[in-house]
Formats: structure tokens, C-alpha cells, sequence
């Protein structure tokens, strides 16, 4: 089934560098979003760019066109689009947060999926898979409530705190993954 599975990491580092390199002192983590960086920094935009494309031929290439992996590939392939999209529409456009808000609530769903297809030999890393995802669908389910009912906060921290998460996740899965028979 998975045959790229450093892909993943390599594009999710890429975003979290690019985050580093293009900080600058004005930043506010509190009420910012990462965003902020796609319009003082061409660097992140190609980031994402470069990022929605590594996601997307993981997907095409290295997940089985089979019929229950579907919604998996449907997911991850709209979470790759969001992703190159976010890159190319910066914040300065309204349909950047529309891009945003579907990767952050659609890759969780991929990755759900994914674990739900990982076989007997790698049942530590579906129940990891499944766990990450589950709670990132509730982490930023939490975080809108809170946000758009009580404080209105930035998306900067949760951002960032996905974008860790992920990365562990591939690091989790490059470490685990057994080949499937």
C-alpha cells in the first residue's frame, strides 16, 4: 500500500522551516496566524506549494486504488489541493481561509481513513493513525468554539501545533510501517 511514506515528513518539515526562516520580530503567536508569514515571505508560500504537491503524489502513487480506500485518497487528494492553494491565494484573499479551514478539518479525515486501511502487521500504527486524527478533528473543533464564540484568538498555536503533530505522526508512521503483504 505505501511505498513513499517519507514524503510526508520531507513536506511537513519543509512548512515547519519555512515557518522558522521567515519569523520576524513582529509576530504576534496570540492573535497572528500562520498565514502572516505567506505575506512577508515568498519562502512559505512555495513551502505550502511544494507541500500540497508532495501530499498529493504520496497520495496518488502510494495508497491502492481500491474500493475502500476511497474517502482516504478523496480526503488527502482535497487536503493536497487546499494546501498548494493556500500557497497560491495568501491571506490577502477571502478564499485563503476557506483553503485553510479545509485542510485543517479534511486531513484529519484522511488520516483517519488511511488508519482504518493499515493491515493486521501494522496495528500499532492504525490505532496511532486513528488516535492523531481523532484527536485533531476534536482539538480544532474545540479551538473554533473557543474562537468564534469566546476570545477570537489568532490560529498561529493551533497551527503549529498541528502542523508538530503531524510531523511526529510521519515520523511515527516512517518508523512503523511494515510492509504489507
Amino acid at each position: 500500500m505505501i511505498r513513499n511514506n517519507k514524503v510526508l515528513l520531507l513536506s511537513f518539515l519543509l512548512i515547519f522551516l519555512s515557518v522558522y526562516f521567515s519569523y520576524y520580530n513582529g509576530f504576534n503567536w496570540i492573535k497572528g496566524s500562520l498565514s502572516d508569514f505567506g505575506l512577508i515571505s515568498n519562502f512559505f508560500n512555495l513551502s505550502l506549494i511544494i507541500s500540497g504537491i508532495s501530499l498529493g503524489i504520496f497520495t496518488l502513487t502510494s495508497i491502492e486504488r481500491k474500493n475502500g480506500y476511497w474517502l482516504c485518497r478523496l480526503f488527502l487528494i482535497f487536503s493536497s489541493i487546499a494546501l498548494i492553494l493556500i500557497g497560491i491565494f495568501t491571506k490577502k484573499y477571502l478564499v485563503h481561509f476557506i483553503f485553510a479551514i479545509l485542510l485543517f478539518s479534511v486531513f484529519p479525515f484522511g488520516l483517519y481513513f488511511l488508519g482504518n486501511h493499515l493491515k493486521p502487521n501494522n496495528r500499532r500504527l492504525a490505532i496511532f493513525t486513528k488516535i492523531i486524527a481523532l484527536s485533531l478533528i476534536v482539538f480544532w473543533f474545540i479551538f473554533f468554539m473557543i474562537w468564534l464564540f469566546i476570545y477570537q484568538y489568532g490560529l498561529a498555536i493551533p497551527e503549529i501545533i498541528t502542523l508538530t503533530i503531524w510531523i511526529v505522526w510521519s515520523i511515527f508512521f516512517i518508523k512503523n510501517y511494515k510492509i504489507e503483504s
